[in-house]
C-alpha cells in the first residue's frame, strides 16, 4: 500500500517566504523565538492529522492514506536525505534521552577508558552515560572555549591522551549557539580511534550534517526543535558498521522479525535501527512528524537552513544597532540560528531575566540560558516580526 498523495494536503513552495507565518498560528499575535526549544504546531500538520483522524475513525488501523509501514518509510527517507545516510540506519524513539540511554546501555566500553561530553551540555547527553562511572569508565567534560577553534584545540589535547573511547557531542551548543566543525571533529576522532556519538537536537534541520563525510557511530535527536515535529518524538541513527552484532539490552514485542505474528515466540531480532522501536508506537505523532518533514521537504531542507540564517542575521543587525553584544560576535563567519545575547554597551541595562519578562509581556517568547538571553528564529518568522522585536527592545532600553 502506498500513500494516496492525490488526497493529501499540499504545501506551497513560498518562493520569497512572504506570508509563510500564516501557517503558524502562534505568530498571529505573538513572536515565538524559542524554536530551538519547542516548536508550536503548524496548520499544515493540523490539516494532515485531521485527515488521518477522519480516516482512522472510519477505517481504524487500515486508514488508506496512512499505512504505518509507508509512513515509517517516508519519515526514514526524509531523515536519510537530511543526514545523507541510508534509511535503514534510522529508527524512531520518544526523545534524545531514551535513544542515548538505549545505546549507552547496549554497548561495551573497556574499563579504564573515558567518555567525553561538552562543557555545560544538555542533561540528555550527560545522564545516559553516568552509569559507566560505576564500571570503571570516566565521564569528563571538554571546555567549549570562546570560538570553535578553541574547542578543537581543547578536544585535540584530550584525545591525544589516548584513552577516550567515546566523544558524545552536540554539534551546536544549546545555550550559546556555537557551531563546531564536525568534519574536523570526525577526523580527530578517527585519528585517535574514538567513537563519535552525536546529540543532534540542536543541529538536525539547523546546520548541514553529512554522515557520508562525518564518521558517526550513533546519533539521537528530538523531533520538536528545528524539524518542527511533535513533543515526545525522537529519532536515532545507528551506523551500519556499528550495527554489526548490535543488540539492545531491552527486548519488546516489536524487537523481533515478523512481530505481528505473536506465536511462536521468536529469537531473531530485527535489524539494528528497528530494534529501538520496542512495541506499539504513538502513530499520531508519526503523522504530525511526517507532515512537518513533508512541508520542509517541499520548501527544501537546505533552503530552510539558509532562511533560518537569513532571519538570524536580520536579528543580529537589529541587536547590534541597539547596542547588544552576541556570543556569535566571536565567530562571525560561522552560520547559526541561535542568537545568545551576552551584554549591552550599557552593562547596567543587560539583565537577561528582566528583558525576557518584558518581552513576554509584549508577546515575544525567548529563553535565558547560562546568563544569556537566547533567541532562535525559524521560517515562521518574517521581517515584520524582527521589527516588532527591535521596537520592543528599544522600548525596554529607553525605560530602563
Amino acid at each position: 500500500m502506498s500513500l494516496n498523495h492525490s488526497e493529501l494536503p499540499s504545501f506551497p513552495p513560498f518562493a520569497n517566504w512572504k506570508g509563510i507565518s500564516q501557517y503558524f498560528p502562534v505568530q498571529s499575535d505573538s513572536v515565538w523565538l524559542n524554536y530551538c526549544g519547542t516548536t508550536p504546531v503548524s496548520t499544515y500538520a493540523i490539516e494532515m492529522m485531521n485527515l488521518y483522524f477522519q480516516e482512522y475513525a472510519r477505517y481504524g488501523i487500515f486508514a488508506p492514506s496512512f499505512a504505518e509501514p509507508v509512513i515509517k518509510a517516508a519519515i526514514r527517507g526524509y531523515i536519510a536525505e537530511i543526514l545523507v545516510c541510508d534509511p535503514s540506519e534510522i529508527g524512531i524513539v520518544h526523545n534524545t534521552s531514551e535513544g542515548i540511554n538505549l545505546y549507552s546501555h547496549s554497548i561495551q566500553i573497556p574499563k579504564g577508558k573515558r567518555i567525553l561530553v561538552l562543557e555545560n551540555e544538555y542533561p540528555s547527553n550527560v545522564y545516559p552515560w553516568e552509569h559507566w562511572k560505576e564500571k570503571g569508565v570516566g565521564l569528563e567534560f571538554i571546555p567549549v572555549g570562546k570560538t570553535p577553534e578553541d574547542f578543537l584545540l581543547n578536544l585535540k589535547q584530550e584525545l591525544e591522551k589516548g584513552d577516550v573511547f567515546i566523544l558524545s557531542l552536540s554539534p551546536v551548543h544549546w545555550c550559546t549557539g556555537v557551531v563546531f566543525d564536525m568534519e574536523a571533529v570526525s577526523n580527530l576522532c578517527e585519528t585517535h580511534h574514538t567513537k563519535l556519538v552525536i546529540d543532534g537536537s540542536q543541529a538536525v534541520g539547523h546546520i548541514a550534517l553529512d554522515f557520508s563525510k562525518i564518521k558517526v557511530a550513533f546519533c539521537a535527536f528530538a523531533a520538536w526543535k528545528w524539524l518542527l515535529g511533535p513533543l515526545g518524538l525522537g529519532v536515532v541513527y545507528l551506523a551500519k558498521e556499528e550495527s554489526k552484532g548490535f543488540q539492545l539490552i531491552f527486548k519488546g514485542q516489536a524487537s523481533v522479525v515478523n512481530d505481528s505474528s505473536y506465536f511462536p515466540y521468536r529469537d531473531e531480532w530485527k535489524p539494528a535501527a528497528d530494534q529501538f522501536e520496542q512495541s506499539t508506537i504513538n502513530f499520531n505523532d508519526w503523522i504530525y512528524f511526517y507532515a512537518s518533514l513533508r512541508m520542509l521537504s517541499t520548501l527544501g531542507f537546505s533552503r530552510v537552513r539558509e532562511r533560518i540564517y537569513e532571519i538570524a542575521d536580520l536579528f543580529k543587525k537589529s541587536l547590534h544597532d541597539l547596542g547588544f553584544t552576541l556570543e556569535s560576535d566571536a565567530f562571525p563567519t560561522v552560520k547559526t540560528g541561535i542568537l545568545a545575547i551576552t551584554g549591552h554597551k550599557d552593562s547596567a541595562k543587560f539583565q537577561p531575566e528582566r528583558i525576557q519578562s518584558f518581552l513576554k509581556q509584549k508577546g515575544i517568547t525567548t529563553a535565558v540560558r547560562l546568563g544569556r538571553l537566547r533567541m532562535a528564529p525559524h521560517i515562521a518568522i518574517e521581517e515584520e516580526h524582527v521589527a516588532r522585536v527591535k521596537d520592543a527592545l528599544s522600548e525596554y532600553l529607553n525605560q530602563s
